[in-house]
């Protein structure tokens, strides 16, 4: 999906960093993959059945920081989401997450939490141009986002 985009494997792992903050319906995620002890919690606070009502933080160590956590979450299994746990199962996207996480040396110092910073303004810039409409035949291009143009006077 990200490829279609336009986005490469390094920006989807960028981009997934960004699940460090927010939080996720119970009824969004399964807790079999999850490390034991999180998933436990998960189905107390979650309840059975599942109270698709109720969320929990996506970073259950630092739920109200931009940081790089997930990754080490992303390493101890403590996940909600299988697309997070997956992104160590390939070696490209491991190495990614190591150095992310601050696990990876280069030249003999850790700058993997430094440099995921401006990575991931970087990709969010890149994922800023995806699908911007250009012609207004392709749909209203609004002067302000956050709201509809206002319908132009006919007299």
């Amino acid at each position: 999906m990200f490829a279609a985009k336009g986005l490469d494997e390094k920006d989807m792992v960028v981009l997934s960093g960004a699940h460090t903050i927010g939080r996720s319906g119970c009824s969004s995620f399964s807790t079999a993959s999850i490390e034991p002890v999180l998933g436990n919690q998960l189905n107390q606070t979650c309840g059975m059945p599942v109270n698709a009502a109720t969320t929990v933080p996506q970073d259950f160590k630092s739920p109200d920081a931009l940081d790089v956590q997930y990754y080490r979450n992303i390493q101890s299994r403590d996940v909600l989401f299988n697309s997070d746990a997956t992104l160590v199962t390939s070696a490209r996207t491991k190495r990614l997450v190591d150095f992310y996480a601050g696990n990876r040396l280069l030249f003999g110092a850790l700058f993997g939490p430094a440099v995921w910073y401006q990575d991931f303004g970087k990709a969010m810039v890149k994922m800023g141009y995806i699908g911007v409409k250009t012609d207004p035949k392709e749909g209203e291009i609004r002067k302000k986002c956050g709201y509809v143009n206002p319908k132009p006077n006919p007299y």
